[in-house]
């Protein structure tokens, strides 16, 4: 059964747990009750991913860079780590809520049947209304004889009508119970005799003269129908509180030809409306057993899209699990943008602090020093002078001065920090006596590029807002257009 597949993964992954749960999670990873298990889960899967090696591409070298470029730290591994290990624990997590969610969907179809253990079709009681019953006729085999609707009405009750729209039903009336016929003076096919009639408060109902003919619903008795036809009169009281109005029409039905296929379903679907005639205020209606000779067992026809489910949360989770790779990569992207915009006022900063007779030491030292106070008083979080506060500690460190800016250009990555370090490194080396007029030019080519950069930012904002711009447009023009058509 589909159930057992359902719930197949949920215990896959209670027997990893048991395997996993002796496991101790990386240093740095703090989360306590579920949240733990499963992070130990998908650790036992990371392992398995490590060990295989035709599973490398599960782990791309560009995420591994861009983790490298967001954290810089020095247990690298311990962070690669953690994060396929929190990226496997949402597919887990996505896996089993599927899997729980379609079970459950699956088990609601299954119990939600109106068909009870004795094979009665249950009614609902009153003041519930009425439902239509999807019902499929088989054979002991499991041959399926045929497919029907039936009508389940609740318990009853009546509503009321009055005598100014008695006058205007009366005309509609005759061709709202036509059904497919053209006339009521050549009806080959069942009639619609319907017991409200839309735009009128009645409640009607109906008397057939020839019920051996036409049933009280307007379902015609074919097989009973004579060569000739026959006039059958239909005599509909309209009901509206304790006054009563009538209607008689006439109907002249004819016969027609029927299949060996459409007199069997029409024979038992007569069967199942003659059984829910005859059980109007019993909780459940017995359904016909037999056809002939033939043994019909009966199944309620229902939708079970838990399987659709489950495939969705299966995509789901793949889509989530490629999810986190682009959303590191827009961490990346952001941290780029972000070191740039801080360009033009760093390279200031440090010319104006040259000038002031500072050594380029003591400027990165003060920087990161004002930059710690920041943070302290809640400041929000910045990539550059995170790296700034980095080659601090690396000079308190013992690294020579010239290979910490080295370092700092290559981890901030941009053309214009790798081209200030290169320059604040060979003044170490070389000496330059034109390095704050140098460092004076690069502010000003800094603002410049900058500017250049927020110009390019807004092109590309009006270009985003192009589409919307056009959607506005065609809906003014319809607006415009459907009444100018209409008025013609």
């Amino acid at each position: 059964m589909i159930i057992f597949l359902y719930g197949a993964v949920p215990l896959i992954f209670l027997v990893l747990y048991l395997m996993a749960r002796k496991l101790p999670l990386p240093e740095g990873m703090e989360e306590t009750g579920i949240s733990r298990e499963l992070l130990k889960i998908a650790m036992l899967f990371y392992g398995r991913l490590r060990k295989n090696k035709g599973l490398l591409f599960l782990m791309p070298e560009a995420v591994r860079t861009n983790l490298k470029q967001l954290n810089n730290p020095g247990d690298f591994e311990n962070l690669q780590t953690q994060y396929y290990i929190r990226k496997i624990s949402l597919v887990i997590v996505l896996l089993n809520v599927g899997c729980i969610l379609a079970m459950l969907m699956h088990l609601n179809i299954l119990f939600s049947s109106h068909i009870n253990e004795d094979g009665q079709l249950i009614r609902r009681s009153y003041g519930e209304g009425a439902y239509d019953a999807e019902l499929i006729a088989e054979s002991p085999d499991g041959e399926v004889i045929g497919e029907f609707n039936l009508p389940v009405e609740e318990r009853r009750y009546t509503e009321a009508e009055t005598k100014r729209l008695f006058e205007d039903a009366c005309e509609a009336l005759p061709e709202a119970i036509l059904g497919s016929n053209t006339s009521l003076d050549d009806v080959t096919e069942d009639l619609d005799l319907i017991e409200e009639l839309e735009g009128y408060p009645f409640d009607i109902a109906w008397t057939v003269s020839d019920y051996e003919v036409m049933h009280y619903d307007g379902s015609l008795v074919k097989e009973a129908i004579p060569q000739e036809g026959r006039v059958v009169m239909l005599t509909a009281d309209y009901s509206y509180g304790d006054v009563i109005y009538r209607q008689v029409l006439y109907a002249n039905v004819r016969p027609r030809i029927l299949t060996p296929y459409e007199m069997l379903i029409k024979s038992i679907d007569e069967k199942l409306r003659d059984a829910e005639e005859e059980s109007p205020y019993e909780e459940s209606i017995t359904l016909p057993g037999k056809y002939q000779d033939t043994e019909i067992v009966w199944k309620e026809k229902t939708e079970d899209n838990s399987l659709i489910l489950l495939v969705l949360m299966l995509v789901l989770s793949v889509f989530s699990y490629i999810a986190k790779d682009r959303e590191l990569a827009k961490s990346v992207q952001d941290r780029s943008k972000a070191l740039l915009s801080e360009y033009p006022q760093f390279v200031s900063k440090i010319v104006l602090y040259l000038g002031a007779g500072m050594t380029m030491r003591g400027v990165f030292e003060l920087q990161a020093r004002t930059y710690q106070k920041k943070r302290r008083a809640r400041a929000p979080k910045s990539y550059l002078y995170e790296e700034i506060l980095r080659s601090v500690r690396e000079l308190a460190g013992g690294l020579p001065e010239a290979k910490v800016y080295e370092r700092l250009g290559q981890r901030c990555g941009s053309q214009q920090y790798s081209r200030l370090c290169t320059l604040l490194s060979q003044n170490l080396k070389k000496g330059n006596n034109e390095l704050l007029s140098i460092l004076r030019n690069e502010a000003d080519k800094a603002f410049s590029d900058r500017l250049d950069l927020v110009r390019k930012e807004g092109e590309e904002a009006g270009t985003k807002l192009l589409m919307p711009m056009v959607l506005m447009l065609l809906i003014v023009m319809v607006i415009i257009m459907i009444p100018a058509y209409m008025a013609f």
